[in-house]
């Protein structure tokens, strides 16, 4: 390993990039002039919020929110991302700063660059920037370089806490979805990683950048405080009218929601599912369910394979399948016994079915669902709101669930000699709806790290085992515990 002292001295000759050094070795003032442009638009930028009004309506909106701004710092033109290729083209201008974040953008390298000498001038308050620039330079023991060298190695965007989300009206139902989301290693690797990139992206109100903006302010400050999601909130209504507006939600179908959405925002991904997708999304959060119908008559099976983002699974349903000849009701309601019943034999009403093999005849048949292919992320949905044409009610009471679930007893080949390790799920989230049906609110609980986190909007405490498999859960999220022997 390097030693402090090397790299020390390593981040003193380095520039950002080597466009960026050949501007700061040019004599006659020119360094000079890029940096107080820098600091001067570096300080302009952090003086005036976003853009943001509110309608007639009463709701916030935002005007060009979810885009960033970049400033030349050559003659300080504000432009937005589509123009920024032809400035630099027709001025030869090479450098900008973005509005979101003030970083530095290189034309020539195409990618945002950190220079330690710039990120000196940042740090130092705005009236005397330059004066500190150009008089002092930090020495050895000082208090703040000493930092520095000892913490060069540790990455910048580590999270010392965990962070709750602000409720911005009757938000909850994202919250709490966006903290799985957060919470989960997958998705951290891919979103922390070269994965879905906002400056790149071109797409209007994308999901994709709005979440991956999240995953940024989320890791990106060792703060405790909580913070909002707001542009995924503006984006969310902006893809989807009926998510417009303070009412309430279901957390269930806005899961169902930003999957979609986030499958969309995807570079190649494929609009038909029935013909798979290589998107990392689809990978992720879909899988397979087989649909079997066997004809009590001849035996004929017809086989249908469908997409599944989640299963819904109707914690009632021993029940209407005992009275329907199907297996017989359970005592306590388990997410195992839910599974069981959910891919177990049953009986088509008559007349339901047609049978090609009968002449198309109406036939007596036997129905059964089994997951044909398992996804990483595995949601699962306890069923607890039950709508009928005279009343819409919530089961309440707990449902047992454990921390880890194999899942090869409900897939296609339930007996078939194979690992099964291959095939267990660990629990990674939980998500309690209290309340009634329209008056309700969300929580959830996280696994963080080997610990355990309930976050209540802004809220975070920590808690045990027993308190979240205490839980009266509404969605569970499994993950897949090695992603190396998936099963295909």
């Amino acid at each position: 390993m390097a030693s402090v002292l090397s790299i020390s001295l390593l981040s003193e000759a380095e520039f950002g990039c080597e466009h960026l050094g050949a501007l700061l070795k040019q004599d006659g003032g020119t360094a000079e002039q890029f940096k107080s442009a820098f600091i001067k638009t570096h300080n302009a930028l952090g003086a005036f919020p976003k853009s943001t009004e509110t309608a007639k309506n009463g709701r916030l909106r935002a005007k060009g929110f979810l885009k960033p701004k970049y400033t030349c710092l050559t003659c300080s033109e504000t432009m937005a991302l589509g123009d920024r290729k032809a400035h630099s083209e027709k001025t030869d201008h090479q450098f900008f700063m973005d509005s979101r974040a003030r970083t530095l953008y290189c034309h020539l390298c195409d990618d945002f660059v950190y220079d330690h000498h710039l990120e000196r001038l940042r740090c130092s308050t705005a009236e005397s920037a330059l004066e500190v620039a150009k008089k002092r330079r930090f020495s050895d023991s000082s208090a703040d370089e000493l930092y520095i060298r000892s913490n060069a190695t540790k990455r910048p965007c580590a999270k010392q806490g965990v962070r709750g989300l602000f409720n911005l009206g009757q938000t909850c139902y994202l919250n709490v979805i966006l903290q799985t989301l957060l919470h989960d290693p997958i998705l951290n690797t891919y979103f922390l990683g070269s994965g879905h990139q906002p400056h790149d992206c071109t797409a209007p109100d994308c999901i994709g950048c709005a979440v991956a903006e999240a995953f940024a302010d989320f890791n990106s400050s060792d703060r405790p405080e909580g913070f909002a999601a707001l542009n995924l909130l503006l984006a969310s209504w902006r893809s989807s009218p009926a998510l417009a507006g303070y009412q309430q939600q279901d957390a269930h179908e806005y899961y169902q929601f930003l999957v979609d959405k986030l499958h969309s925002s995807a570079e190649g991904h494929r609009e038909g599912h029935e013909k798979g997708c290589p998107c990392f999304f689809h990978k992720t959060f879909y899988g397979k369910l087989r649909s079997s119908v066997t004809c009590d008559k001849c035996g004929n099976v017809t086989r249908t394979d469908d997409p599944m983002v989640d299963l819904s699974l109707d914690v009632q349903v021993q029940a209407k399948k005992r009275a329907m000849g199907g297996i017989g009701a359970s005592s306590t309601p388990t997410l195992r016994g839910c599974l069981e019943s959910f891919t177990s034999p049953e009986k088509l009403m008559a007349g339901v079915y047609s049978c090609s093999h009968c002449g198309g005849a109406a036939q007596k048949a036997t129905k059964q669902l089994r997951i044909r292919k398992l996804p990483a992320i595995l949601c699962m949905q306890l069923k607890r709101f039950e709508h009928t044409f005279s009343v819409s009610e919530k089961l309440e009471g707990k449902i047992d669930f454990p921390l880890s679930i194999n899942m090869l007893p409900y897939t296609t080949r339930p007996h078939a000699k194979v690992d099964r390790t291959r095939f267990m799920y660990d629990l990674s989230s939980a998500v309690v709806h209290k309340g009634k049906l329209d008056a309700g609110h969300y929580y959830v609980y996280c696994r963080q790290g080997d610990e355990w986190v309930l976050f209540n909007d802004d809220q975070v405490t920590p808690v045990t085992e027993a308190d979240v498999l205490n839980a009266d859960a509404y969605l569970l999220f499994y993950n897949l515990r090695s992603l190396a022997s998936a099963p295909q």
